[in-house]
């Protein structure tokens, strides 16, 4: 089943480029199919090679029967436990080629065996492998990222020769595409093999549903004899892997991606690139076009297969953008912005008199404003961030959830109520059906994390209360839908069903405070005197003054007591 190959070292420490590994291409060790003794559906081995001391090279070799034939439902997205760990908030499952899927399975008792062997390597780790081969090593190299087996220094890198594609969404958002390199010819259809437009090549029994599902996920080099082009953009990748299925003549064939790359190694290609028009005449415009000419795709052929030139470039051009915006700051360098804007609004808290939602909500001063563009870069990043963490695979985003939840939980106290003051101050209503999402998640996660306070605890609440944020950061959304309550309660248009269910709701909110207050959560400046809360107790006592049967609470009596003077 295993066929280990030594090869002559290069030079200790020298490192071994995805080009160099042409050399075994070039004498067909990768390409070459040998009958195991072992039954496996499609027929199938593993090959390692060690081009240095420091590099160890492992070649996926499947039988080309199962790419030149398949069988009826191999083009099939299906689900698979296997890879759940792939799942985000966003993709709750991750569909999986049904084909590659059956191979993969089928090998686990040997996959297993192989990673043992794969943990006592040192250096660089290359998986391969061609056709149906490459697809099985994305997704070992897949589970070889999760499981993080390996020595600290030998992350996988995975490069596909004439690869299938092998799944959907889940696949595309994965955190590891940086960690594979897919090669394909522009005269090999099986990378578009199951895709519906791929010269009707498409399995009989693949809905067109099941199939459409795919997308393209890492880096695709794109090769003719006369060069290459990488792309990230998985739509574009997409709407050319279909153009080469659909224009390539005679079907399914052998392709020499050893000579394909001999010749990339050994020469550079320039190339003119006459009358690109003036509407291409910027660099990276025609760069584009010369990219896209060199490897077989000029704009009379994508016209013909409804590829509009400039909406391609348009794609590159925003991806360009996205890249050069990424690589301008570190997270840690944004985070330090942001912690900056979070002093700043310490600082506006500290110096607000009436306590500093309603210091926002009522606009009275520059300074007032100024504290807007801090709200606007804080909520900018955190959303970016929980975008972030949604996109990750459960296992690394609960971890990265965990290190990022304490800043996530400040910003959260912090700025909700600024936005929640916004919202009411617009003369809006009910917030918590229009509360952001991303607030949502970050509440979320706190709450899956934190445990009830112990008595010991709410000792040293008490002691710190006086400056402390209040830890609902909804809770002058609850103290504004409260007001509201009562103008309606005292209003001659206030129906009898509207009367219950505001008389209701303030009850609860009695409740929700009192229970705030005896946990030490909510701030003191809720008692500030011109504070929102203090103009809802004023409406509330008044409404309950005017009803002819007496109402008591717990809040109340708190309230008349004046014990709010000791609370901090």
């Amino acid at each position: 089943m295993v066929e280990q190959v030594e090869r002559k070292p290069q030079k200790e420490g020298a490192m071994v480029e995805p080009l160099d590994i042409v050399a075994y291409y070039r004498e067909g060790k990768f390409l070459s199919f040998k009958e195991t003794k072992q039954p496996c559906f499609p027929p199938f081995n593993t090959e390692f090679f060690y081009p240095s001391p420091n590099c160890t090279i492992v070649a996926f070799v499947s039988s080309p029967d199962c790419t030149q034939n398949p069988l009826p439902g191999q083009g099939d997205l299906v689900p698979s436990p296997l890879f759940d760990f792939l799942c985000t908030e966003e993709y709750k499952s991750v569909s999986i080629n049904r084909a590659a899927l059956t191979l993969f399975t089928s090998l686990h008792d040997h996959l297993s065996g192989l990673k043992t062997q794969l943990t006592v390597i040192e250096g660089q780790l290359i998986i391969t492998g061609h056709s149906l081969g490459g697809a099985v090593a994305s997704l070992f190299t897949l589970c070889l990222l999760d499981e993080n087996l390996l020595k600290p220094k030998c992350r996988p890198f995975c490069i596909t020769f004439g690869s299938p594609l092998v799944g959907g969404f889940g696949l595309q958002h994965s955190i590891w595409n940086s960690f594979f390199l897919h090669v394909v010819s522009n005269q090999d259809p099986v990378p578009g093999l199951f895709l519906p437009s791929g010269r009707g090549r498409s399995t009989p029994t693949s809905s067109h549903s099941q199939t459409t599902g795919y997308k393209p996920f890492g880096t695709y080099l794109l090769c003719s004899e006369l060069g290459c082009a990488c792309f990230d953009n998985p739509d574009l990748i997409l709407e050319l892997l279909k153009v080469i299925s659909s224009e390539v003549a005679g079907g399914l064939q052998d392709v020499d991606y050893g000579e394909i790359l001999r010749n990339l190694k050994e020469r550079a290609i320039c190339k003119g690139l006459p009358q690109v028009g003036e509407r291409f005449a910027n660099p990276f415009s025609a760069g584009i076009i010369m990219e896209l000419e060199t490897i077989g795709f000029n704009q009379t052929k994508l016209l013909q297969h409804n590829i509009d030139i400039e909406t391609v470039i348009s794609a590159m051009e925003a991806e360009a953008r996205n890249l050069t915006q990424k690589n301008k700051a570190s997270d840690a360098k944004k985070l330090n912005e942001i912690k900056i804007d979070m002093t700043r609004l310490e600082l506006y808290k500290k110096n607000s008199n009436m306590g500093y939602y309603d210091c926002f909500k009522n606009q009275g001063s520059k300074r007032d404003i100024h504290v807007e563009q801090f709200r606007v870069n804080l909520t900018g990043y955190w959303e970016g961030m929980v975008a972030q963490i949604q996109r990750k695979p459960h296992k690394e985003g609960a971890t990265f959830r965990t290190r990022w939840l304490y800043a996530g939980t400040v910003y959260r106290r912090m700025v909700e109520p600024l936005d929640i003051a916004a919202f009411y101050r617009e003369g809006r209503k009910d917030y918590m059906n229009k509360r952001s999402a991303h607030y949502k998640l970050l509440q979320e996660w706190y709450e899956e994390d934190v445990k009830p306070p112990s008595r010991d605890k709410l000792d040293s609440k008490k002691q710190k209360v006086s400056s402390i944020l209040t830890e609902d950061s909804c809770f002058w959304a609850h103290v504004e839908e409260a007001i509201l309550s009562c103008e309606l309660l005292k209003s001659e248009n206030c129906n009898l069903e509207e009367g219950k269910s505001s008389w209701d709701n303030l009850v609860k909110f009695e409740e929700y405070v009192m229970e705030q207050i005896d946990n030490y959560a909510v701030s003191p400046e809720i008692f500030l005197e011109k504070s929102s809360f203090m103009k809802w107790r004023g409406l509330y006592e008044g409404y309950i003054d005017t009803r002819s049967n007496s109402h008591s609470s717990p809040l109340i009596s708190f309230m008349k007591n004046r014990s709010y003077r000791q609370y901090g």
